[in-house]
């Protein structure tokens, strides 16, 4: 496992790699093949970023509205594919019912004739507008997806997401170079590169700027730190768990939530150097390399913040925002497709964890995280 987790960071690195470590993880599971995109909800259109043994015609069909409609109909429609959890996969195919795939276009076309019996979706970025998955198909001479196979995805589902995320910041500026610190230099984000102790090993241009002005990067005596740290030591603990490699960052150092000095915010993301097989231009003691992200209007990072501080799983982290969104325990039993003893039992668990007595403190703790976002 630490081998793909290891395999998915070398791809942030260099992304030409993204191909190599979805592979990996399509034989380390016996998967049949795999599809990382963006779809546009509105749209119904998606832009494949990688694809593993995916036939030109499946390529091809994925640009047309008509089967991304239909891949959303699958799945239940829009408001079900909102309710989804990220991180979490999810066995899309038993999400409809066989009455629905004999009718469905995409299930007709694409997925049945390649002998795909279940297929599972990450969902690892949402807003309004745009979903970024993964989607991973098993061949019906492999057998169903049994649940060791969900529990491995689900370890190294927060890599594929972070990795993701990392991508998405250093996408345009990076396609025409290799070396990682001609990468980090040309960012217009600010990135640093970090010890163990976080002090700084290089900063760009935009980092320094930054620092400079103290806002939100602070620079202490050559050690970083952030000015209007949400939660308080995230960084710091983030960066000593990527010390310790891939497998120990987890969740943490996955959108650090934060605010600057006119309240304007922003998150922060941590890259593991540690063991990577790509290591050009990387000094040897360089442990991390710490990305600055505009937040902007999306609420998800209370969430992030929440489940990075008390260590939530993915379905204790949906439980948490449902709650501070204001449904009910009907309504969240019904959305998360579980029963209400199932549903108790994650309550019981998330309030032990945040140190809660009541759904309500949850609210309490919602605001204390993040007191510019409106819920509701």
């Amino acid at each position: 496992m630490i081998q793909l987790i290891g395999a998915i960071y070398d791809a942030v690195i260099e992304p030409e790699k993204w191909y190599d470590a979805l592979d990996r993880i399509r034989q380390h599971f016996r998967l049949h093949n795999v599809i990382m995109a963006l779809n546009d909800i509105h749209a119904r259109t998606a832009s494949p970023s990688v694809l593993v043994n995916i036939p030109d015609h499946w390529a091809a069909a994925m640009a047309k509205p008509e089967y991304n409609a239909a891949l959303i109909d699958m799945l239940g429609g829009r408001k079900s594919i909102e309710s989804m959890p990220l991180e979490e996969p999810i066995n899309t195919l038993s999400v409809a019912n066989q009455q629905t795939l004999e009718s469905n276009k995409y299930f007709i076309d694409l997925t049945a004739p390649e002998g795909l019996i279940d297929c599972v979706g990450i969902f690892l970025t949402r807003d309004r507008f745009r979903l970024g998955n993964v989607g991973l198909g098993r061949h019906r001479d492999e057998g169903p997806i049994t649940e060791d196979v969900f529990a491995g995805l689900r370890v190294i589902a927060p890599h594929l997401r972070r990795a993701a995320l990392i991508t998405g910041i250093l996408d345009e500026e990076r396609r025409q170079r290799t070396m990682f610190e001609a990468v980090v230099n040309a960012v217009r984000s600010s990135v640093v590169i970090v010890d163990r102790r976080a002090n700084i090993v290089h900063a760009n241009i935009a980092a320094r700027e930054a620092m400079a002005n103290s806002n939100p990067l602070v620079d202490r005596v050559g050690r970083l730190d952030i000015k209007g740290e949400v939660v308080p030591g995230g960084l710091a603990a983030a960066i000593l768990a990527a010390a310790e490699g891939d497998g120990s960052l987890g969740r943490r150092g996955i959108a650090i939530p934060g605010a600057r000095a006119d309240g304007e915010p922003f998150v922060v993301h941590v890259l593991p150097l540690s063991g990577r097989s790509v290591r050009s231009g990387v000094p040897g003691e360089a442990v991390a390399a710490v990305f600055v992200a505009e937040r902007g209007d999306d609420p998800k990072y209370v969430l992030d913040a929440a489940a990075m501080l008390y260590n939530l799983s993915p379905a204790e982290t949906r439980i948490f925002e449902l709650t501070i969104d204001g449904r009910d325990s009907e309504e969240i039993a019904r959305t998360l497709s579980i029963s209400p003893n199932t549903l108790k039992s994650h309550t019981r668990h998330l309030l032990e964890k945040t140190g809660q007595q009541r759904r309500a403190d949850l609210l309490r703790l919602a605001a204390s995280l993040g007191p510019a976002v409106k819920y509701g």
